[in-house]
């Protein structure tokens, strides 16, 4: 049927629309179109466990009971790395082959990074989540980008969706609710093996001669549907679909056991990596108001980059190599006062979601006055710039107009006192733990 040939035409198309708004959010050109980066798996994961929210709940909940009915087709349309695979797959120009199933590897790869996120420490997705590879790759020309950005190109000249078949843990874990849905592909048995099928196939997942196709490495791409000269390939029910080959109990103990040393591993690194963090904490920087702490921060923050991409004043700022939690940088820029927008698109949580009139009042840091700088004391020129740009009244006056001290409850640290002021004697400083001030101001 004519539908069925344009299946993969029409999945490709909602994939690079898709892709097209992903990148349009993560280069800064629209901060709206970040809001659908909201129904990313991994990151809605990460948020039910950072700072709860039941939109991510719903998130999570909403794509897995789809692939369950369906299959992976999240994989295919809505992850930008995967599609990006795709891409440059289709560049490359090299015909797709079976590839074998190296269950046990993937398994102990998903097993160990989500052992890390259950112990609090999200590493595993900052390596490893294709949704931040993908932020950081869009991001900016560093290490971290650079890096991804080779590693899945070679990957996807040289079998295509290997990473998401084999590395990525939130496609393992979309895998096993696609491998025991209800709606599964089938080859029917009127096929005449003629291998068409495995040449457009990126999971590498149809073993044409044993007549199987493994749905639980199948992104849904639909080009098998679309090629198929006979129809042979299509959906049908749990009761008709094919029966897994690797699905013995020995392979079954085998995968366990391998995801059980997996998650084994990840809880002792996190245990071993989480104590040198907290030390390395201490040294801790100017952080987005609702990251908390350092800390806390360093363990949640994926380095996805879309926050430093939808800054408008273009404070946040990427670590160095990219590949580490982001942070302040108050000497070019204030943290604008009408402003909660990093905490309303951070996907994962770590920068949790402050309502601006909390935002108002959030303490990220600290100003102080320097009387050996200011030219009102040192020249005796009217001034008092900071007074009238600090939003919060915590720079008053004297009759002579010469600024007194910082009011340390009513100063959030936002920075805008030192930016207007012409003799830099403001200074900004760290604090170890934000705050919700509590004698509040208008």
């Amino acid at each position: 049927m004519k539908i069925k040939k344009h299946l993969s035409i029409a999945r490709a198309a909602a994939a690079l629309l898709f892709l097209t708004l992903a990148a349009m959010a993560f280069s800064g050109t629209t901060w709206m179109a970040s809001k659908l980066l909201q129904l990313q798996f991994g990151p809605a994961i990460l948020r039910c466990t950072a700072s709860f929210s039941a939109g991510a709940l719903a998130t999570v909940i909403g794509i897995a009971i789809i692939t369950c009915l369906f299959g992976r087709f999240y994989c295919s349309v809505f992850c930008p790395l995967g599609i990006l695979q795709d891409v440059i797959a289709f560049i490359s120009r090299r015909k797709a082959k079976a590839q074998p199933n190296y269950a046990k590897t993937k398994y102990a790869i998903a097993a160990a990074v989500f052992g890390l996120m259950v112990c609090g420490w999200n590493i595993g997705f900052l390596l490893l989540d294709p949704y931040s590879n993908f932020g950081r790759i869009f991001g900016g020309f560093t290490l971290g980008a650079m890096l991804p950005l080779i590693i899945i190109a070679a990957l996807s000249v040289w079998r295509k969706r290997f990473y998401c078949t084999t590395i990525c843990p939130v496609g393992t874990l979309l895998g096993l609710f696609a491998k025991f849905g209800v709606f599964r592909l089938k080859i029917a048995d009127k096929c005449i093996k003629c291998g068409k099928c495995m040449t457009v196939c990126p999971s590498g997942c149809i073993n044409i001669k044993e007549g199987f196709l493994d749905n639980e490495r199948c992104v849904r791409c639909m080009s098998c549907i679309s090629v198929c000269p006979r129809e042979c390939i299509a959906f049908a029910g749990l009761e008709k679909a094919n029966v897994p080959l690797n699905a013995s109990r020995r392979a079954f103990l085998m995968n366990s056991g391998a995801m059980l040393a997996g998650f084994a591993s990840g809880v002792m690194l996190a245990k071993a990596g989480l104590s040198k963090l907290a030390v390395i904490s201490k040294r801790f920087k100017i952080l987005p108001p609702g990251a908390g702490n350092a800390e806390r921060f360093a363990s949640k923050c994926t380095a996805c980059q879309l926050c430093t991409a939808n800054c408008p004043a273009k404070i946040i700022t990427s670590a160095p190599g990219g590949n580490g939690p982001v942070s302040l940088d108050l000497s070019n820029g204030a943290c604008k006062y009408e402003c909660n927008r990093c905490s309303q698109i951070c996907p994962t949580g770590a920068i949790a979601f402050l309502p601006l009139a909390v935002k108002q009042k959030t303490k990220i840091a600290e100003a102080s006055l320097n009387p050996e700088n200011c030219i009102v004391f040192q020249e005796g020129e009217e001034c008092g710039e900071c007074a009238k740009a600090c939003p919060t009244h915590a720079i008053a006056l004297r009759k002579n107009g010469a600024p007194r001290p910082v009011n340390p409850s009513l100063c959030i640290g936002c920075g805008a006192c030192r930016i207007v002021c012409p003799g830099s004697a403001m200074t900004m400083h760290e604090i170890e733990k934000q705050i919700l001030l509590i004698s509040g101001h208008d």
